[in-house]
């Protein structure tokens, strides 16, 4: 019998690695290990030169990543990830939450944002005309939160105010404040005008590399050979860029002399629970790695403060022991924001304190 010939033996070899290559390129679209996934962010912020930065009313955008995260949002006329708030004759009570990325929550559907389970919770416990306003901005500290509030107490009136604390909020108070905008596509984080344009150039030569663009969009092999070689932070990666820590050049002296900034912001809460004819609560969200980590945190920080904590940990320890179920499930896995459960428990929790000293519906209604 005659030996294959050499060009029958190059394409058998050619066809082979063609073929690997396909079923390398099908087994990781089945598996979707997180670390080749696309981390994407709504392009819809906007600079604002009170708070750093807001997002854009009426606007449209995609969360996604970590292949656990895939979710569209969309903003009301105020520029919050939530519905229109009820009028000032239809809502009764009125309640306002703030806080940071907890709070705007955005890596869930808007039904299922603790505020959005909240307002449903006290609907269902006599209360139909309840509304929760969200005014949750990811990214950002208390001091940015309490502009927030004098902001918006004197627009709604509100019969409570929700201050979801997170245990970063200190430390973002503490880095100064960052601006973010959106340049072709991708969100930018800065606190300098010659960081913006840094970025901004490399968000540009990104985009003029439109072949390696092309390869790692649409491949997921590409994608796991790349991995390796690609900063966190690279445009490949994720649509937020930011100065790395070495670069922003925050030094320790400016942190702690932020600090005055976090206990003006302390101040001006007790300030405006003192003069807004409502009650303000704080409320700790529990970190995944330490469940009271945000609680202690906030209780050593305002001790003395004129301010009432509302602890939300118990109520959901007790979900969680009736459903089953561990203080981990409540996250998602490869990212340490509260999951759709994990918001409903919150939610829950809370609307479980909030309910018994809320003014009443009307009692014609439903």
């Amino acid at each position: 019998m005659r030996e294959p010939s050499r060009r029958f033996r190059l394409t058998a070899l050619l066809l082979g690695a063609a073929l690997a290559l396909l079923l390398a390129e099908a087994a990781l679209r089945v598996l979707r290990p997180a670390q080749i996934s696309q981390i994407l962010y709504p392009c819809f912020y906007r600079p604002d030169p009170v708070l750093g930065f807001r997002y854009a009313p009426n606007a449209r955008g995609l969360v996604a990543g970590h292949f656990e995260i895939h979710n569209e949002v969309e903003t009301n006329a105020l520029g919050f990830y939530d519905d229109e708030p009820l009028s000032a004759s239809e809502a009764r009570p009125r309640i306002l939450a703030v806080g940071d990325s907890f709070t705007a929550a955005m890596n869930v559907a808007k039904s299922e944002v603790w505020t959005s389970v909240l307002e449903r919770e006290l609907r269902a416990r006599g209360l139909p005309r309840a509304d929760v306003v969200n005014l949750g901005l990811d990214g950002t500290g208390t001091d940015v939160h309490v502009a927030l509030l004098r902001e918006f107490v004197p627009r709604f009136r509100p019969d409570a105010i929700v201050l979801a604390f997170f245990g970063n909020d200190l430390g973002d108070v503490l880095n100064g404040r960052f601006t973010r905008e959106c340049h072709r596509g991708y969100v930018l984080s800065y606190q300098t005008p010659a960081q913006r344009e840094a970025l901004a150039d490399r968000v540009d030569s990104h985009l003029a590399r439109r072949l390696p663009r092309a390869l790692y969009r649409h491949s997921f092999l590409v994608r796991l050979i790349a991995a390796p070689f690609l900063e966190p932070n690279d445009p490949h990666r994720i649509q937020f860029l930011q100065p790395r820590r070495a670069e922003l050049g925050i030094t320790g002296a400016q942190r702690e002399a932020r600090g005055a900034d976090f206990r003006r912001a302390l101040r001006e809460l007790e300030e405006i629970a003192a003069t807004c004819d409502c009650r303000l609560l704080v409320v700790p969200v529990p970190p995944r790695s330490q469940a009271d980590g945000s609680l202690e945190m906030w209780r050593r920080h305002a001790e003395g403060l004129a301010l009432v904590t509302l602890d939300v940990l118990p109520g959901i320890d007790a979900r969680l022991r009736e459903e089953g179920g561990t203080h981990a499930d409540l996250y998602f896995e490869h990212d340490a924001h509260l999951n759709a459960r994990g918001n409903a428990y919150f939610g829950r929790a809370l609307a479980d304190r909030l309910a018994p000293d809320l003014p009443g519906g009307d009692p014609d209604d439903g």
